[in-house]
């Protein structure tokens, strides 16, 4: 069971991300935005950052940035509706641990994220 906080400004996303998690066996926090997403980041420990790329705010490549700044060991997936290839781009110069495109299969997102969480351990 791994510990993942999911951030993403659309609460349909935050719902079926969490439950298909859950589902699995982890432990979920989410958050509605890049501020609350980080703040929840300081308080605690997770496995694993969920980010949607475009938040009002702090959006998930600035998340990106100062989760890898503070934790470079923490993976953080980012999560895109729009212009995959820049999300590639920048989430490889980020460092990012994957990038999954939105709308996704829910069986191909599970495996990206147990592959990555399987990586850490």
């Amino acid at each position: 069971m791994a510990k993942i906080l999911v951030i993403d400004d659309q609460e349909s996303m935050r719902s079926i991300i969490s439950q298909m998690l859950r589902d699995k066996g982890h432990q979920v926090t989410t958050a509605d935005d890049g501020e609350q997403g980080l703040e929840l980041f300081k308080q605690d420990t997770y496995d694993l950052v969920l980010a949607d790329v475009n938040m009002p705010g702090i959006d998930g490549f600035e998340l990106l940035r100062t989760v890898k700044s503070d934790h470079p060991t923490t993976p953080v997936i980012l999560l895109t509706g729009v212009n995959e290839d820049a999300a590639q781009y920048v989430g490889k110069e980020y460092k990012a641990d994957g990038v999954i495109k939105k709308p996704f299969q829910i069986e191909d997102t599970v495996k990206e994220i147990e592959k990555v969480i399987s990586g850490r351990r």
